[in-house]
């Protein structure tokens, strides 16, 4: 129902039907009767003339249904002291106040006398929301979660998990798949008629009525008042039951500012309600606070009303557009089928919404997202249509931005490779069907990480820019030149008449690029190697071109750089050589090929294992044992090597502890480790997890890095060898004398061990200049105080001139050649091999 002025009526004009009282001493079993007789949703209990408490159905959630329960008298589970508002509060305020407060009922007192009891379903019948229930659709609120228990389950646990979880009303599922509801209505029967007992299915009303998420809560309310409810399920688009809506999150959910305003905005409407029946359906105040524009117009596409948005929006004033035919603010971007669909949709769906481009006072033209709504009166006929929208220029503005960055290099605004890709397959359609030739060019640039290194990323950026620009200068615009990561460029040469032109354009751009770039008063010099493939010559699908570009380039670096090389078919041959063995290397480590052999190192004093080296192998299934020598530097150059060093960091650590457990004392396992390794994100996370599941003690463990690893990353480096040392873990420079290292490089690194390259200790015509150069790292390894090993050690000759310099430790053929763990672990329980015995 509403009324005329319903912001200001009185809440006693509300009180319809006489409240139903109790005295205090009445038993729990009597109320509950009496509530289920007078179908109320609460008694107020009296006692010499005044309300003292009240007892409700959601009050009967908390009984047992004992019957010591039930005999209790009221006084003792009744809400006490009631809750009350004056008979003259306002309808406004007394939603407020249920919004506020969080309870169901409050008792309407006069003159210190109770009269009766108000309800949020009172309230909510009453509020006058009509025009934004009919707005709002019941998925744009809370509702109640879904709470469904199956209907075998006891009548009495479906009342106890209501009480436990505080519910109204919980969904019963019957094994057909239908449902029902049982609320506190329902327990409040079941009490006053001593049926507690039986399966919830039982006594729940079957079947739940529900209606579409999408349905306004408007049409949700009227529903619920016609069919004398107070819930009603909420089904998703598949016609699954998703929520339970009631009256109370009716009133929860209205919006904030439509409670808190509800008496301004409805004064508003009853001032306007001589002009048109409109007013009656909305609440100005929200209508004008919106921040998005708002256009009501009649059945006829006249415009009725506006709100402050829309002009600030159009420009246009409320005067100016009252009366008018929405089409005044048409761009002329939609034409006529546009707008046939629009309307067909309103007149069959009874909404649309979309993106359309209008035209504000201004003549500027901007792009808004439009929600129209057909409204009906009370017989189903649509009477007005009411449009929503907001701008969205700036925000297409900015996806549209953020589709040219998609496909775009951020720094040099060149095509990525997802663009030069796209731009790639249609310039094969488009030779194909003309039958011509075009050309792919991979240009890198030659030593760009040393400008990194030395004048830093900022530089190196600057002069990523100046080669972008001088490339554009010297394609056509119909060429695409793109820069696909680092300092890796590739274009697209299209409608090549000549393969020589293409020749000249590549020298054209070695020499371009060749010339000087001027940053911060420096000269900076850098030169490129540029790989040519032709379609069709050298292969018809992108990928081919891409790979075959490539693979020239990579031989123009091999012919000393700053040259361009077409691709030749030679060049594929020691490529696909490769790729074949890093198929078979990843087969290998997916079939458990790899394993380890064991190197120890000896004390040249004592003779006795100070550590063991895991040396990697290949069990080929046809070439037997297979050295690193032959897979590693492949496996290196491909992501393969960090699973590979992971699996051998975790075969070593697991090795060792089972050495520990068999008593056997053999010092450190060492472990060789690649750049590639060392430099992923989750190499320590990987180290930790592998020393957790091995239990092996850090300080068991020694990783072995490359002198030339170390010294070219050692900037990079550094903060990882000096996590590892917090962690006790044992660091050494293998392959020492091979790399470029000097004394203060060393001096920084964090490492307490040398493993001198085996080259320098050579045979019997040994050259005086490496025994010197031995002589001199064992003698540099003492002064700071690191552990010598020498690797190679083959004959007694070697050994002895090894003990005369004072190295510390050994490990060669001569004392121990690799082997598996098996016969190591039998050496280790035999001692000291056989070549100490000379000492």
């Amino acid at each position: 129902m509403i009324y005329t002025g319903s912001h200001v009526i009185p809440i006693s004009r509300l009180i319809t039907r006489p409240m139903l009282t109790c005295a205090p001493s009445t038993t729990v079993r009597d109320v509950t009767r009496r509530i289920f007789a007078g179908r109320c949703s609460s008694v107020v209990v009296m006692e010499d003339g005044k309300a003292v408490g009240i007892w409700t159905e959601q009050d009967a959630l908390d009984l047992s249904g004992d019957a010591d329960e039930l005999e209790r008298p009221i006084s003792t589970v009744m809400s006490a002291p009631l809750l009350t508002l004056d008979a003259d509060t306002s309808l406004g305020e007394a939603a407020v106040r249920f919004k506020q407060s969080r309870i169901s009922h409050f008792g309407v007192v006069r003159d210190g006398k109770c009269i009766g009891v108000l309800t949020q379903t009172d309230v909510v019948t009453n509020q006058g929301a009509e025009f934004f229930l009919r707005l709002k659709p019941i998925e744009a609120i809370h509702v109640q979660p879904l709470v469904v228990l199956a209907a075998h389950v006891s009548l009495r646990d479906a009342i106890a998990l209501m009480r436990m979880r505080r519910l109204d009303a919980i969904v019963v599922e019957y094994a057909c798949g239908d449902h029902g509801i049982l609320t506190g209505r329902d327990v409040v029967r079941l009490i006053a008629n001593d049926i507690l007992n039986g399966a919830a299915g039982d006594h729940a009303s079957r079947p739940l009525q529900s209606l579409p998420a999408t349905q306004s809560l408007y049409a949700a309310q009227h529903h619920m008042l016609r069919q004398h409810i107070r819930h009603v399920g909420v089904c998703d688009d598949t016609g699954s039951l998703k929520g339970l809506l009631s009256f109370a999150d009716i009133l929860q959910n209205i919006e904030d500012e439509y409670v808190n305003e509800l008496q301004s905005a409805l004064r508003e409407r009853d001032e306007a309600l001589g002009r048109a029946r409109f007013n009656l359906r909305m609440a100005d105040r929200v209508f004008e606070s919106a921040l998005e524009g708002i256009m009501v117009t009649d059945r006829d596409a006249k415009i009725e009303r506006v709100n402050q948005a829309f002009t600030r929006l159009t420009g246009y004033t409320e005067e100016e557009v009252v009366g008018c035919n929405p089409s005044l603010l048409n761009s002329g971007h939609q034409n006529a089928v546009f707008y046939e669909d629009l309307w067909h949709s309103l007149k069959t769906q009874g909404h649309w919404q979309g993106e359309i481009w209008n035209r504000c006072k201004s003549g500027e033209l901007y792009l808004e997202h439009l929600t129209i709504t057909s409204i009906r009166d009370n017989e189903g006929n649509i009477s007005h249509y009411a449009g929503i929208f907001s701008d969205i220029t700036q925000r297409r503005q900015t996806e549209e931005r953020l589709r040219y960055l998609a496909t775009h290099d951020v720094l040099t605004g060149l095509a990525n490779r997802v663009l030069f890709e796209e731009r790639l397959e249609r310039a094969i359609i488009h030779a194909q069907r003309g039958a011509r030739k075009f050309a792919v060019m991979y240009l890198d640039l030659d030593r760009f990480k040393l400008v990194n290194d030395t004048l830093g990323h900022n530089t190196g950026d600057e002069v990523l820019k100046v080669v972008a620009t001088r490339l554009r200068e010297r394609l056509r615009a119909s060429d695409t030149v793109a820069r696909l990561g680092g300092d890796e460029f590739a274009f697209v040469l299209e409608e090549v008449n000549d393969i020589r032109d293409v020749g000249r354009l590549a020298r054209t751009l070695l020499d371009s690029l060749g010339e000087a770039i001027h940053l911060d008063g420096r000269q900076i010099f850098t030169t490129p190697s540029i790989g040519i493939s032709i379609f069709p010559d050298d292969g018809t699908q992108a990928e081919q071109l891409i790979m075959r570009a490539d693979q020239a380039m990579y031989g123009a670096k091999q012919r000393g750089r700053n040259v361009f090389q077409f691709f030749e078919s030679g060049m594929t041959s020691s490529a696909l050589a490769q790729l074949d063995i890093i198929g078979e290397l990843h087969r290998a480590l997916d079939q458990d090929e790899f394993c380890l052999f064991y190197q120890p190192q000896y004390d040249l004093t004592t003779g006795r294992i100070v550590g063991i080296e895991a040396l990697l192998r290949w069990r080929h299934p046809q070439r037997g044992i297979v050295s690193p020598g032959e897979f590693i530097s492949i496996a290196e150059q491909s992501a393969l090597i960090v699973p590979l060093g992971r699996w051998v960091l975790h075969e070593a650590c697991r090795q060792a502890r089972a050495w520990l457990d068999a008593g056997l004392e053999f010092g450190r396992i060492a472990v060789n480790l690649s750049a590639r390794q060392c430099f992923t994100d989750t190499f320590l996370s990987d180290l930790s997890t592998i020393l957790s599941e091995t239990a092996l003690p850090t300080g068991r463990l020694q990783l072995e890095l490359l002198e030339s690893m170390a010294m070219n990353t050692r900037e990079e480096i550094g903060a990882l060898l000096r996590e590892l040392v917090a962690r006790e873990v044992s660091l050494a420079i293998d392959d020492f004398g091979t790399g470029y290292s000097s004394l203060a490089y060393l001096r920084d690194l964090p490492v307490d061990t040398l493993k001198i390259d085996r080259s320098f200790l050579a045979t019997g015509d040994a050259r005086q200049s490496d025994r010197a150069i031995i002589r001199a790292a064992v003698a540099m390894g003492r002064a700071l105080g690191l552990d010598v090993v020498m690797e190679g050690v083959e004959t007694p000759e070697q050994l002895a001139f090894l003990r005369e310099v004072g190295c510390h430790h050994a490990q060669g053929y001569l004392l121990a050649r690799p082997q598996p763990a098996e016969l190591l672990t039998g050496q280790m329980l035999r001692g000291c091999p056989n070549a100490f015995a000379t000492k």
